[in-house]
C-alpha cells in the first residue's frame, strides 16, 4: 500500500511518521511519499524548550526520561523560547542564557549586582540570598522565568520556583513560611502595569504596608529597607532600574493574599515539563532545526518526497499556506499549529488507507512544501 501526502512540512511529516509507526508495529506494508521537495521545508531553529507530546513521539529535540519535553539547541549568543501553554500556539517569552537576563527587571537585577555603588550591590545579594534560602538557583534564567512567563503572578513564581529548585537541586522553605497573621483580602494586588510614580507614592505614602505586614517578622524590616533603598537609589539613575522593584512588588501583593501555610497554584504538566526542561535548554548550544530533526525521523522510517507535477494526492494533510516568513515565536507558533494538525490528520488517514476508497483528484501545478 502507498499512500501520497499533500501538506505543509510539519504536518505532512507528522502524519507520515505516525502512519509509519502504526504500520511498522502491526507487520503492515505502507509506504509513504510526501510531494515537495526537501529543499523548501522551511526552517525552525532553536534554542526552544516547549511541552510537545506529539512532537516527542516523533523524535523531535527528546532525551531519554524527559518524557513529553522538546528541547531544541541553537546558537549560544541567542535566548531560548519558552512557552508553557499546552498547545504551543501562544504564550511564548525568552529565557537569556549569557547571563544579561531578557526581561527588563532581569536585566535591572544584573545592573545592580555590578554596580558601582555599595548599597546597589547589596540589594542584588540581598535577592541572591532570599532565593538561595528557597533553594533555588540563582542563574539569572530563574528571574527572566519569574518576571516575564505570560502567566499569573502566583503561578509565575510557582514556575520559577520549580525551575530554579530543578537547576539546584535544592528544597528551600516554603515560600508561603514567611507569611504571617490572616489575610486581608479587601485589599486589591498592585497592578501590573509599570508607573515609576506611581510606586514612589504608594511606598513612600504606606500604601502598601498591609503587604509589608503580612510577612513574618524575620524578614519584614529586611523587606522594607529593600524597598526603600532601592527607591533612593533610583533616584540617582533616574529610575531606570525601578522596574525590579515593581515586579517584586507586585508578586508581593499577590502572595500576601494567601492563608498562612497555604501552597501556590500547582503546576500543569506543560509548566513542570518546560521548569524542568530549562536546565536542559540553557546548555543545549549547537546548529538546531525542529523542522530538520522531524524530517530526519520521517526519513528513517522509510518516508519519501515525490516531485509535484503530475502527481496524483491521496490525501491533503493542511491546506494551510507555508511559512514564508517571521521571527521565532512566528516560526514555533506554525511549526506546534501544523504538526497537531498532521497528528488528528493521521488517524482519519489510517482508516481510509485499509479500507476501500475512491481516489479521483490529481494535483498538476509546482506545489513547496514551506
Amino acid at each position: 500500500m502507498h499512500v501520497t501526502l499533500l501538506g505543509t512540512s510539519p504536518s505532512a511529516f507528522t502524519c507520515g511518521i505516525m502512519l509509519l509507526t502504526r504500520a511498522r508495529q502491526l507487520g503492515y506494508a505502507l509506504t509513504v511519499s510526501v510531494v515537495g521537495e526537501p529543499e523548501d521545508v522551511s526552517p525552525v531553529p532553536g534554542p526552544a524548550v516547549v511541552y510537545a507530546p506529539v512532537l516527542a513521539s516523533c523524535g523531535v529535540g527528546r532525551e531519554n526520561g524527559s518524557g513529553a519535553t522538546v528541547v531544541v539547541a541553537g546558537p549560544p549568543g541567542e535566548p531560548v523560547m519558552a512557552t508553557v501553554s499546552p498547545h504551543g500556539v501562544e504564550g511564548w517569552f525568552t529565557v537569556d542564557r549569557t547571563g544579561t537576563g531578557a526581561h527588563p527587571a532581569t536585566q535591572a537585577f544584573v545592573r545592580l549586582s555590578c554596580d558601582d555603588r555599595p548599597a546597589a550591590r547589596e540589594l542584588g545579594r540581598t535577592l541572591r540570598r532570599a532565593m538561595d534560602s528557597l533553594g533555588m538557583s540563582t542563574d539569572t534564567a530563574v528571574l527572566d522565568v519569574l518576571f516575564g512567563a505570560p502567566v499569573p503572578p502566583l503561578l509565575r513564581l510557582a514556575l520559577a520556583l520549580r525551575a530554579g529548585r530543578s537547576m539546584s537541586g535544592g528544597r528551600g522553605q516554603p515560600i508561603t513560611r514567611y507569611l504571617a497573621g490572616p489575610a486581608d483580602l479587601a485589599k486589591e494586588p498592585y497592578p501590573g502595569l509599570f508607573a515609576p510614580a506611581d510606586l514612589r507614592s504608594h511606598i513612600g505614602s504606606g500604601a502598601l504596608n498591609w503587604v509589608l505586614n503580612r510577612l513574618s517578622t524575620s524578614i519584614r524590616d529586611q523587606a522594607e529597607a529593600f524597598c526603600h533603598e532601592a527607591l533612593s537609589l533610583a533616584e540617582e539613575d533616574d529610575v531606570r532600574d525601578l522596574i525590579l522593584l515593581h515586579e517584586l512588588v507586585v508578586l508581593a501583593s499577590h502572595l500576601a493574599q494567601l492563608p498562612v501555610q497555604s501552597i501556590l497554584p500547582p503546576l500543569g504538566a506543560a509548566e513542570d515539563s518546560v521548569a524542568v526542561g530549562l536546565a536542559s535548554a540553557l546548555r543545549a548550544e549547537g546548529d538546531g532545526n525542529a523542522n530538520t530533526e522531524l524530517e530526519q525521523v520521517y526519513r528513517f522510517l522509510g518516508g519519501r518526497f515525490t516531485a509535484a507535477e503530475a502527481v496524483r494526492v491521496d490525501f491533503v494533510v493542511s491546506d494551510n499556506p507555508p511559512l514564508e516568513d517571521g521571527d521565532y515565536v512566528a516560526r514555533w507558533e506554525w511549526f506546534y499549529a501544523e504538526s497537531h494538525i498532521g497528528r488528528k490528520r493521521a488517524d482519519a488517514v489510517w482508516e481510509e488507507v485499509f479500507e476501500p476508497f475512491d481516489l479521483s483528484s490529481d494535483v498538476s501545478t509546482p506545489i513547496k512544501l514551506g
